[in-house]
């Protein structure tokens, strides 16, 4: 089957040419089909969900966390001998 006006998703701008064909799968995007190898457009977003949970999780934790005890405070802090 034949498609016009669909742009290959996920390839280099210089790979084809206007008007030169391509094996491709269209999964219902609307002018955008993909090659049959699949793209690489998803690292990107795996990376950005990394992040926002790393950020996540980091603003939980210092927020989140029950204050320690003064006693606690009190034993980490040293002072030096004289």
């Amino acid at each position: 089957m034949e498609l016009a006006g669909v742009k290959l998703y996920g390839s280099g701008r210089d790979t084809f040419e206007a008007g030169q064909t391509a094996p491709a799968v269209d999964v219902g995007n609307a002018g955008r089909v993909y090659a049959p190898t699949g793209s690489r457009s998803w690292i990107i977003t795996v990376v950005l969900v990394v992040v926002a949970y790393v950020l996540l999780v980091a603003v939980a934790r210092r927020h989140l966390m029950p204050p320690s005890s003064p006693g606690e405070k009190a034993r980490s802090i040293t002072t030096p001998c004289r």
